[in-house]
């Protein structure tokens, strides 16, 4: 047998697996659950302000709803575990009739108003229906007097951001992560980003943070290290097009809350994640 020919062989059937296994990574990954909050019912009843403060206090906030999925995954909560109530509290705030605000600054953008709704003519706090005596438990959202007295919903986020405020390259931060809580941070949506970046704005950090994503030298794509799917990216002018050497990872420029590629070898702080 030809040795040349043996390993040209060779060569071309590891080439082969390793397309196979980027294409297995390229179109499983994005079928992954992304369930980034835990939903805490309280049966207790309060004014909008205590229900608000109590959530604060012991988990997030109050719950923010972005989308139909998340309202629909609530409901599931609610019914599986058989809650009574009619009305439960939501961290919606400062309804004056289509316009409101949520209780923890995200925008207000998707909305589930039941018909008619709202109709209060003073700044109202929003409930979400569940069990009422009229209505099917649908879900949908009402706008109520905020001093009235009902049971809410607090969420806490499953993903812990901790700055580091020491100076590493990529690799040897991947490994401090590694070491001291679950990984280098991955980025998964806007809103983790919304609550990273809120976070760093409170602990007063403006600095470029090295995050958990890479590019595959190989096949060019790009990709989180601890194998999250890539569902969601904020490069500067899509940087991400262009691979130049060296600059295979990513560092998070927190005053422009965006991403640039960066030589790995340079150094910077970096922030690490934990999974509650």
């Amino acid at each position: 047998m030809n040795t040349q020919s043996g390993l040209s062989g060779w060569i071309n059937m590891m080439g082969s697996i390793l397309i196979i296994l980027a294409v297995i990574r390229l179109f499983v990954l994005p079928v992954h659950g992304l369930q980034e909050f835990n939903y805490h019912y309280v049966k207790t009843t309060m004014n909008w302000t205590n229900a608000q403060n109590y959530c604060q206090s012991n988990f997030t906030d109050l719950v923010t709803i972005a989308n139909k999925e998340e309202n629909e995954e609530i409901m599931k909560m609610l019914s599986e575990n058989n809650f009574i109530h009619a009305e439960i509290w939501i961290g919606l705030k400062d309804i004056n009739m289509t316009n409101g605000t949520w209780s923890n600054g995200e925008q207000f953008n998707y909305r589930n108003w039941r018909n008619g709704e709202p109709n209060n003519n003073a700044v109202a706090c929003g409930t979400m229906y569940y069990k009422h005596e009229t209505y099917q438990p649908d879900g949908s959202w009402n706008d109520c007097g905020c001093n009235y007295s009902q049971p809410f919903i607090c969420y806490s986020v499953k993903r812990k951001f901790y700055a580091v405020n020491i100076t590493k390259s990529w690799i040897s931060a991947l490994e401090y992560c590694n070491s001291n809580f679950t990984g280098l941070a991955t980025i998964r949506s806007s809103r983790e980003e919304w609550h990273l970046l809120k976070y760093l704005n409170e602990i007063n950090l403006q600095n470029t943070l090295w995050i958990g994503m890479r590019c595959s030298r190989v096949f060019g794509f790009w990709f989180w290290i601890n194998d999250d799917p890539v569902t969601y990216h904020n490069w500067i002018y899509n940087s991400s097009a262009v691979i130049q050497d060296n600059q295979h990872c990513v560092i998070l420029n927190v005053s422009q809350t965006n991403w640039i590629k960066q030589d790995c070898e340079k150094t910077a702080m970096f922030v690490c994640y934990s999974d509650e």
